[in-house]
């Protein structure tokens, strides 16, 4: 019977992740040809790239990006329409808002401004795709519901030094794993190869802060519309943020040198996994772990009220 029941689940995702990885590249395209026409600047392409490598590389992180939030998809409950929104605005505040601040500051690219506009798209679209057909197993609770239990579980009080430590969490995290890798990375920066810069202390922090409360303010209607355990949400929102904030452009960038790309990874996948643990203990009230989600075999509908 368990056997059975993983092929239906290994069928299940076999053909849906596909499907959301062509909807962000669907959704890339579309944004690409309206930009053009728009006539706003594209970040230009190092010369060590080529289009036909980055379309290939393209199609490849969308596949990743769709495993790594599919999961999230799965165990968020709610309407068709808030999961949509939970999941585009995760995806575009570490896609479409993250990477242009952290490329303003890291390196030497000229239109990043551009790719705020850019990213809406392809996020609203792999986002529609992906809470279609990645459905929670049951209604369960509206949001509003999941809502009002989430915040009652602590007093105001208490909310105000959880959400301040939440917020210093993550400039913490970073800068401690930042400082495990930089005698890799740093050189890279200071000698500025593939158009990397490396700015000043104090402004490295500021942003940490500012990515902090980005972070936070995407992730918190994931931790209310959870519907698992609180250990599987710190792994399953670590991994989300590991695959949007560095696997998914890492996978693009391939003419990163490679001692680069295997520091930044781990250190990424590492910022990530604790990050998420820290918003987990923090802001999640103890037994707040709800029903489990279906096998994939399930049948497939769509939940719209």
């Amino acid at each position: 019977m368990k056997v059975t029941q993983l092929l239906r689940t290994g069928a299940g995702w076999a053909w849906r992740l596909p499907l959301c990885a062509l909807a962000y590249v669907a959704g890339t395209m579309a944004s690409g040809v309206l930009v053009s026409k728009l006539g706003l600047p594209l970040p230009a392409l190092p010369e060590q790239a080529d289009e036909q490598t980055m379309g290939l590389r393209l199609m490849i992180g969308s596949g990743v990006l769709a495993l790594g939030i599919a999961p999230l998809a799965r165990w968020i409950q709610g309407t068709y329409w808030v999961r949509l929104l939970i999941l585009s605005a995760l995806c575009y505040v570490c896609l479409g808002v993250n990477t242009p601040i952290e490329a303003a500051i890291f390196t030497r690219l000229d239109g990043m401004s551009t790719m705020v506009l850019f990213w809406i798209l392809p996020c609203l679209l792999f986002a529609a795709v992906t809470a279609l057909l990645f459905r929670p197993a049951l209604p369960g609770a509206s949001f509003r519901v999941s809502a009002s239990h989430f915040f009652s579980g602590h007093s105001i009080g208490q909310w105000v030094w959880r959400l301040g430590a939440a917020i210093c969490a993550f400039p913490l995290v970073y800068l401690t794993f930042g400082m495990m890798v930089s005698p890799i990375v740093i050189p890279y920066y200071r000698q500025a190869q593939f158009g990397l810069t490396l700015p000043g202390g104090g402004v490295i922090v500021l942003v940490q802060f500012l990515r902090s409360s980005l972070f936070l303010l995407a992730a918190l209607p994931v931790l209310v519309a959870w519907s698992g355990s609180r250990r599987r949400l710190s792994v399953t929102l670590g991994l989300a943020f590991y695959v949007l904030v560095g696997l998914f452009s890492m996978i693009q960038s391939y003419w990163l040198a490679p001692a680069l790309q295997i520091a930044h990874n781990l250190e990424i996948l590492a910022d990530s996994l604790v990050y998420a643990l820290a918003l987990t203990w923090l802001l999640v009230p103890r037994g707040a772990a709800k029903t489990q989600a279906p096998l994939m075999g399930a049948p497939l509908h769509v939940q719209c009220a």
